[in-house]
């Protein structure tokens, strides 16, 4: 089999060490950079994460624990205190490092490595029986074909700048401080001996009143060094001393990328080029390494190549797993995007919402993890309620359930009416909105947020409830828990989490980060 990899990064030089191993292949990657050129610095991974790799390449797990950082705890600061907790087990290693290692190895396995040289995925199609897009979220492979993947990239609100620290964080580091302009974090992990990944975040509006450059508007290699100073003085407390260091650092826009299809003729995508997850959650570069494993998997799986049906295959594979990683991805860069959803939450609240930001930990399964977590984390925090609560069954006939936008203002007149007229119906009653959650998407959910707040303007209710829809098995929590959070946010109304009894240890930990004010069941 013939096969050229557009792109030697991480994903690239990975597919193709294993397609090399996978059979007597001529396997090419080419790349538009000097081997050694990298932006970024440490490239994180979690223990699962680092689990499954070790299946598929044991020796470059190996090379990541070896060259790299390890650490349990996360660790929240601001105003001057901070909270740790255990449990959580990642590693790190330099880009460049990783670069390095995978290099190695593909050379040995007999990949045929072109750096320097701009490759036209369009060119290659007839010369190899595959190609791979690998070459990131600005894929121009996948761009040569816009109808065929049908791609859609949406910025994100928030900017970001990534730099490295000679102040070493010894484990993964969550600081929030304020600046003249508005609240900037960062995040901060070790990735060597010597040095750690300090990523700063500032949302749209702090950003735009700082007056800073757009990062897109100059060449790759640029680094701002007014922002870099920037972060310095902000983050000078916690640095004590320490210098941030620079390569192409400057403020850019968290390109979020979906495609309709993966893959177009015999050209087909991995990583970045046709997905990506915000980097709060650590992610990208393991759902890329694991594309690469599937999609080697799915060429050398039969006895003879069949391209349209194994590139399907991959897809078919890789897509619903991507989705679950992407879903959590949203709703944690929400949390970084969003800063005053969080600015009068508590230190323990705040700590709680990081750890429980991708809607799939509850407090129950955190003191598995950590079973300090009672201690490090603040006491007060339970598995469990103390008590019964309430069911939705509790107000039938004086509930009103508020679907999916579709007519803007006449939907709210209509709500609104239906409000006052179980006002008038039942004056003595406790008179409720019920908000069944939209999919996993920005949009939708502010839009459905926006609209209940104005029917809340106008008619008052009681309680603002976030909901499962009915056919909702579990898979939902992502998009409901982040509808909680809008609701509260936007209505300034007592909010709860409707959930069934089998998800109440989800529903009390949202009480608990203070997302919501109570938990109710559903009775289903």
């Amino acid at each position: 089999m013939r096969v050229a990899c557009v792109g030697g990064g991480p994903a690239g030089l990975f597919f193709a060490l294993l397609m090399r191993r996978a059979g007597d292949h001529r396997v090419d990657v080419f790349e538009r950079s000097a081997p050694d050129a990298t932006f970024g610095f440490g490239v994180v991974f979690s223990r699962l994460s680092l689990m499954r790799l070790r299946r598929t390449a044991p020796e470059v797990v190996t090379g990541i624990l070896d060259g790299g950082a390890r650490w349990e705890q996360v660790e929240v600061r601001r105003g001057g205190e901070s909270l740790s907790t255990s449990g959580h087990g990642f590693a790190a290693v330099e880009r460049r490092e990783m670069l390095a290692m995978l290099r190695r190895h593909a050379e040995e396995a007999g990949v045929g490595l072109h750096y320097r040289t701009e490759a036209d995925a369009a060119s290659l199609l007839d010369r190899y029986d595959v190609v791979v897009a690998a070459d990131g979220a600005g894929s121009r492979s996948r761009g040569a074909f816009p109808d065929g993947f049908g791609a859609r990239v949406t910025p994100g609100g928030s900017r970001y700048a990534w730099f490295a620290s000679d102040r070493v964080f010894e484990d993964m580091t969550f600081l929030f401080e304020d600046s003249p302009h508005g609240p900037v974090a960062a995040h901060a992990y070790p990735y060597s001996r010597d040095r750690c990944t300090f990523l700063v975040e500032m949302d749209g509006g702090s950003w735009e009143r700082a007056g800073f450059t757009d990062g897109h508007t100059r060449g790759a290699d640029w680094t701002d060094e007014r922002a870099m100073a920037f972060a310095s003085e902000v983050f000078a407390g916690h640095l004590r001393g320490g210098r941030l260091h620079g390569n192409g650092s400057r403020w850019l826009r968290f390109p979020q990328v979906s495609a309709e299809h993966w893959h177009h003729k015999n050209l087909v995508g991995i990583g970045d080029a046709v997905h990506t997850a915000h980097f709060s959650m650590g992610s990208g570069t393991t759902l890329a390494l694991e594309d690469a494993a599937e999609l080697v998997r799915a060429l050398t799986a039969g006895d003879v190549l069949d391209v349209p049906a194994a590139l399907a295959a991959y897809e078919e594979v890789r897509r619903p797993v991507v989705a679950g990683v992407q879903e959590s991805a949203w709703a944690s860069r929400r949390l970084w995007e969003a800063p005053e959803g969080h600015r009068d939450a508590s230190l323990r609240e705040l700590t709680l919402r990081l750890l429980t930001r991708a809607g799939q930990l509850s407090v129950r399964q955190m003191q598995r993890l950590d079973r300090d977590f009672e201690r490090t984390a603040g006491s007060g925090f339970t598995a469990l309620p103390g008590a019964p609560v309430r069911d939705l069954a509790e107000l039938d006939g004086s509930l009103v359930e508020v679907a999916a936008p579709g007519g803007g203002a006449q939907d709210a007149a209509v709500l609104v009416e239906r409000v006052r007229a179980l006002r008038r119906a039942r004056p003595e009653a406790e008179v409720g909105l019920v908000v069944p959650a939209p999919a996993a998407d920005g949009a939708a959910v502010r839009h459905l947020a926006e609209l209940v707040a104005e029917v809340v303007c106008r008619a008052p209710v009681d309680i603002v409830l976030a909901a499962p829809r009915p056919d909702d098995t579990g898979a939902g929590r992502v998009a409901q828990m982040v509808l909680a959070e809008e609701l509260r946010l936007r209505t300034g109304t007592r909010t709860g989490y409707a959930c069934r009894p089998q998800e109440l240890e989800h529903g009390w930990t949202h009480v608990q980060a203070g997302r919501v004010d109570e938990v109710w069941t559903t009775g289903a």
